[in-house]
């Protein structure tokens, strides 16, 4: 959970690969090759499907998703080979912040469901082989909860569950703001109260009182929430908002100003070292950890954990060293038209820096992140896709990505999103997150099949009566989706599980990779350029047989053997070709 600016200002380190003129080190290109004998968990070898529940399915016709609606649809994610499902929050909610403001932990929100809803969704996952993690949000809580109510009266251990401070006096008697700490919402992230006569801390929204992990019965009360979760059968979970779980207990210090041009009310405006990524965080997060690996231990299954932080390599390693996995995030940070070589170099940031023995992965949006027809434009989306299912690592995909959604219109008067409507409506659109959230379009019929109500949370992308499921599934053309399934099915192979990732070609638009076991051996060719690519015999190969390709490519096909030097890639296109087997 992060609104746009704090998204923007996290830089990642990056360390490139090429000579000082542009050109690449084709003597040097780099070569990774996983441990081939590691124990290949379900969360290894699958991939991994975002559902915001707000927007997937709706089953009652109130215009939102919902959980029976999600079940409605589980066969979708048998059809497509997805292995694993992340359910964005259903938590009991005011829905200020659409599920991120939890008011109980223990049940499910009237507008997803019930408890005994949840436990089918479970159940109805698990009788298809597939498995189901759920967000845990730990950093803070809707002041709706019975837990601030309760510390606003200072009762009892609730007293201290929250960051409460008394103000700064200043000479003339004015009680102001503890210091300077700006919400990642915008403005301060303090906010009074006049029961308490204190402030409250609040890293989001005013309506999203942040935790006091230095109590140790807050502690144990979320300790107790996982086990909760897992005792009712959840196969891991998905932990938001990490980086700010702790604060410094001096919260008498200002944040340094940051030196990016950004008006002084903005996030951005500055480093928040004292308000992210504090070392108690680290052992906070092992304890969590070793709850659900004594569940493993009870019953033999394997279980996943992974963690939302947007920080550096050295953070996320420090993720790595709990036993949880940390997301990576570098491909949604890249610039708005990377080259080949940034694409590459992006990748590189990740295997070059991961712990021995560790899984790496990729995202490529979310529900805080614009879409891929966004962020680089609609042609490039299936490159994209390809890209991400055939690169060593767990994917993760974020819901409609698997069709080439586009993002919806929204005007000021149909935002919802609090971090778009603190904003003001001169601005809201450099920080709304709503575009990316507009309904899963299912069919080119009524609401596009997403509800039968008269309305929808969200407006509809205006494209959805001819970018659907139904009508990708029945195109008698390569579609989107098509390619999708097939990327995923190849997914299974061996050469892109744990063979080896060695770059043939890298330039401005082309990148090039071969993906090799010992039983096969792929190359990977896309094109991320603004002009069609020919003779690709650059990539290392003369002939191959084509496993999959991206729509609209008329130079070869399917099945068919080709002549490398033949090939013609558009911009926006890719090929994955089976390699004869070396002897």
């Amino acid at each position: 959970m992060r609104s746009r600016c704090k998204l923007l200002a996290i830089g990642l380190m990056m360390h490139f690969y090429w000579t000082v003129d542009g050109q690449s080190l084709l003597d040097s290109l780099p070569e990774v090759t996983p441990d081939a004998n590691q124990t290949l968990t379900w969360w290894k070898t699958g991939v991994i499907y975002q559902v915001y529940p707000r927007s997937f399915k709706d089953s009652d016709g109130d215009g939102i998703g919902d959980i029976k609606g999600l079940i409605s649809e589980l066969d979708y994610f048998v059809y497509l080979g997805i292995d694993c499902i992340w359910l964005s929050p259903v938590y009991k909610s005011p829905m200020r912040d659409f599920g991120y403001d939890v008011s109980d932990f223990k049940d499910i929100d009237p507008i997803f469901g019930t408890i005994d809803d949840f436990k089918t969704l479970t159940q109805e996952v698990h009788n298809r082989g597939l498995k189901l993690i759920t967000d845990f949000v730990p950093n803070h809580v809707s002041t709706d909860h019975e837990w601030f109510k309760k510390s606003v009266k200072r009762d009892g251990k609730y007293a201290n569950y929250f960051i409460w401070h008394e103000g700064k006096r200043l000479s003339n008697g004015t009680v102001v703001e503890p210091n300077n700490w700006l919400s990642a919402f915008g403005g301060s992230a303090w906010q009074w109260n006049s029961e308490r006569q204190e402030y409250y801390y609040h890293e989001f929204d005013p309506s999203q009182a942040d935790l006091n992990y230095r109590d140790e019965n807050l502690r144990w009360e979320m300790e107790d929430t996982l086990k909760y979760w897992l005792d009712l059968g959840v196969d891991g979970f998905r932990v938001d908002a990490f980086a700010p779980l702790y604060e410094v207990q001096n919260v008498s210090l200002d944040e340094p100003i940051s030196g990016l041009n950004v008006p002084a009310s903005e996030s951005d405006y500055l480093k928040h070292i004292y308000t992210t990524n504090q070392p108690e965080s680290i052992p906070t997060l092992s304890k969590w950890y070793d709850i659900m690996n004594e569940y493993v231990q009870r019953d033999g299954q394997d279980r996943y954990m992974i963690v939302e932080v947007f920080s550096t390599v050295d953070i996320r390693n420090r993720v790595y060293v709990t036993g949880a996995c940390p997301f990576n995030f570098d491909l949604l940070h890249m610039s708005d038209a990377p080259t080949g070589r940034e694409i590459l170099d992006t990748i590189m940031n990740e295997y070059s820096h991961l712990p021995t023995g560790k899984w790496p992965n990729f995202v490529l949006g979310n529900h805080d992140s614009r879409r891929i027809s966004h962020k680089y434009g609609s042609q490039y989306v299936n490159v994209y896709n390809m890209l991400l299912l055939t690169l060593w690592g767990t994917p993760t995909t974020y819901y409609g990505e698997e069709l080439g959604m586009l993002e919806a219109v929204i005007s000021w008067a149909d935002t919802v999103d609090p971090a778009g409507r603190n904003a003001g409506p001169e601005r809201y659109q450099n920080f709304t997150r709503d575009p990316e959230r507009s309904p899963m379009q299912w069919t080119p019929g009524y609401q596009s099949g997403f509800t039968k109500g008269n309305s929808t949370w969200l407006p509809l992308a205006l494209n959805h009566t001819s970018l659907n499921v139904q009508a990708e599934k029945e195109s008698q053309e390569q579609t989107t989706l098509k390619l999708y399934k097939e990327l995923v099915a190849l997914r299974k192979k061996q050469a892109f599980q744990t063979g080896k990732f060695k770059v043939s070609h890298v330039d401005d638009y082309i990148v090039c990779y071969t993906r090799e076991s010992a039983f096969d051996q792929y190359l990977v060719i896309l094109n991320f350029g603004h002009s069609a690519i020919s003779d690709l015999g650059i990539c290392g190969a003369t002939s191959a047989t084509v496993a999959a390709l991206t729509p609209g490519v008329t130079s070869t096909e399917a099945g068919q053997r080709v002549q490398l030097e033949s090939l013609i890639l558009e911009s926006g296109h890719g090929v994955i070709l089976r390699l004869d087997l070396r002897t």
